[in-house]
């Protein structure tokens, strides 16, 4: 067990002191001689070490007196108890027991701007109200962020209300392709600044104040000849974790950290702020020099979304340390030197698993997963990878001066203190679920989307059938559907003597698309092919063109396919969904398909009498769905329609 301060004697008070002004980032270069560890230990066992030892205290406090007139924050009056001492400090207010005793009590949110938020605190604990923007945000980062032009509907100031609370937040309907999405990632980026600035001020501080106590004890004992005891720090002096970094933002691509770095940088900005690397890093997070994004030279033949996902490098392993000083935000820092970490999962675990080494995630305060739904068409088994790594015990002391570890971190209770912020296009039961094992301590808030359905973008005139099978137990669904598709949908299709040929079936799981895909080979006489995200393109384009020239009858996809290729697939009259894609806008983008796109080219082409018309009457869809599709199906039909068939009599419903 760490001894307290008191118990300490003066040497071992004197080589932690020293420590700790030697582990902290120097603002200048120091011969590479200087050894503080090597002058501590002489300075304790030297006989008449008492002289020495006064001087390289002095020598030291100047050194942290330089490091803190360099740091000088807006917010110095200490006197003043702010959201983030309450959370954070060192006797944190919002923890309370073992995280098994948490036991939730609903409430509601109301954020001006951004609707009503279903919330969730801990029961018998009074979540703190929202602060506002002066109550915890440093003034001249704050300054730096009110001078960025953002739409003025919902207001930037509500969100930093919401966020200063330091609960857990989830935004269930935001992407890129949304004009709030800007708002959100940079009163983020302020926010993740924010603590940043304050964890380094804080320590800072910290550091002087030991620094003279150090000082004054050494002082004393040269006087009279004779060790004193050191004074007693009148200040709790426990400001650190076990290692340096304390956010970890998780992007999904390089495109995503490209823009996220310059919203860190832009909210660091200062007449003297200097980015270390950012050529290098413009470089590596940019497309290559020359090459050209057909999503930016036509963004007409795609949507939005697509566009705003992919355009730019879309490279899904990346990794990048950003060390943050007053002066300097230093790029492609080494993780335990950082403060912010910015990768994406994949490459975060390929560093973690090649380096058997997961220590720097140990001391996450405020974790950001921007664009979840992406990372779910990627690999959502990366996101669990880290969750599961996040705040756990240290294997390795990684030089931490454990006198100044806050208490709740040497009791294993930091993840009941992290600030989680998960942000998606759409909610599904993965996300949710990271969502509900969530048990941050200051509570949690979910955005409210009262979802009114896609089919008002569906061409009108097409039958749209919805087929629901029952199932008592979620871990049976999968069996379950396979059965009724197999037994009930599939020979239905053959049998028809319309739906026997230009059908594409459409599978949302890669695991069900494989699983189909082998029983549809078993059967004799079943022309099809399939397309997944793992397709080469010259297979795509084969299939493609069998498809649309009838030599093939069915056409199996992924909505990953589609996710990744987003490509028009003609020659479909009949659509069927082994179960209701995750994407909403996906169902009626395949049931326009037929119909030529809503663009020049082909608005051109119909006038010269190329395009052929479409009898929407020769046009069907049939979707299998269960109760546990809820979530899909309310985004498709609308949240009414959606609990009606779910839960109500019949089996069939049919939309025109």
């Amino acid at each position: 067990m760490v001894k307290e301060m008191t118990e300490q004697t003066p040497s071992t008070k004197l080589l932690t002191l020293i420590n700790v002004a030697q582990a902290r980032p120097e603002k200048r270069k120091r011969p590479s001689s200087r050894d503080w560890y090597a002058l501590a230990k002489k300075a304790v066992k030297t006989s008449s070490s008492l002289d020495e030892a006064v001087g390289l205290v002095a020598e030291v406090k100047s050194v942290v007196e330089e490091q803190v007139a360099e740091e000088e924050e807006d917010d110095d009056d200490e006197s003043k108890k702010d959201a983030y001492e309450r959370h954070w400090g060192a006797e944190s207010e919002v923890l309370g027991g073992g995280e098994d005793e948490i036991k939730w009590k609903k409430r509601e949110v109301k954020v001006p701007g951004w609707g009503k938020w279903d919330g969730l605190k801990v029961d018998g604990k009074e979540t703190g109200e929202h602060e506002g923007e002066a109550g915890i945000y440093n003034a001249r980062l704050l300054s730096t962020f009110q001078s960025v032009p953002l739409p003025a509907n919902p207001p930037p100031s509500s969100l930093l209300s919401l966020l200063s609370t330091y609960s857990d937040i989830f935004h269930t309907s935001t992407s890129p392709a949304i004009s709030s999405h800007e708002s959100l990632r940079t009163s983020l980026a302020l926010h993740a600044m924010n603590h940043v600035h304050k964890t380094r001020a804080k320590v800072l501080k910290n550091n002087e104040h030991l620094s003279k106590l150090a000082a004054t004890a050494a002082e004393a004992s040269s006087s009279k000849g004779k060790s004193a005891p050191a004074p007693t720090p009148t200040r709790n002096t426990q400001d650190q974790g076990f290692t340096r970094p304390k956010v970890l933002v998780l992007l999904p691509f390089r495109n995503s950290a490209l823009t996220w770095v310059n919203l860190l940088a832009n909210i660091s900005a200062s007449s003297t702020t200097m980015i270390e690397n950012l050529t290098r890093f413009q470089n590596e997070y940019s497309l290559p020099e020359g090459a050209v994004d057909k999503l930016v030279e036509n963004p007409g033949n795609y949507t939005k979304d697509h566009v705003e996902t992919f355009k730019g490098n879309i490279d899904d392993s990346f990794r990048l340390g950003v060390k943050v000083t007053r002066k300097n935000l230093r790029l492609f820092a080494e993780f335990y030197g950082a403060d912010v970490i910015v990768a994406s999962p994949l490459g975060l675990r390929t560093s973690i698993e090649k380096e058997k080494d997961h220590d720097f995630l140990s001391s996450i305060e405020l974790l950001i997963i921007d664009q979840a739904d992406v990372m779910l068409m990627q690999n959502w088994d990366h996101v669990q990878f880290i969750m599961e790594r996040l705040n756990q015990m240290p294997t390795e002391a990684h030089g931490a001066d454990f006198s100044r570890v806050k208490p709740w971190y040497l009791e294993n209770k930091a993840a009941s203190l992290r600030q989680t912020i998960l942000l998606s296009a759409h909610e599904t039961p993965e996300i949710r679920s990271l969502y509900s094992q969530l048990h941050n301590y200051a509570g949690k808030v979910k955005s409210i989307t009262k979802h009114e359905g896609v089919l008002t973008n569906v061409p009108s005139g097409i039958k749209q059938t919805f087929t629901r099978f029952e199932c008592a137990d979620v871990y049976e669904e999968d069996d379950k559907r396979f059965e009724w598709f197999t037994t009930k949908t599939l020979p239905m299709l053959r049998k028809s003597a319309v739906s026997s040929s230009q059908t594409i079936i459409f599978v949302p799981s890669y695991f069900d698309f494989i699983r189909v895909k082998r029983h549809l080979k078993k059967i004799d006489d079943f022309d099809f092919v399939s397309i997944s995200e793992y397709s080469p393109t010259s297979d795509i384009s084969r299939a493609r063109g069998a498809f649309f020239s009838g030599q093939t009858n069915f056409l199996l996809v992924t909505e990953r396919y589609h996710f990744y290729r987003r490509y028009r697939l003609r020659g479909a009259k009949t659509f069927v969904f082994y179960a209701p894609p995750d994407h909403a806008d996906y169902y009626p983008e395949f049931l326009s398909f037929p119909y030529p796109p809503k663009n020049e080219i082909f608005a051109e082409r119909a006038q010269r009498g190329e395009e052929e018309e479409v009898d929407p009457t020769e046009l069907s869809a049939v979707t299998v769905f269960s109760k546990f599709d809820l979530l899909k199906l309310e985004r498709i039909v609308g949240r009414e329609d959606a609990k009606r068939m779910v839960s109500g009599e019949g089996e069939r419903f049919t939309f025109v």
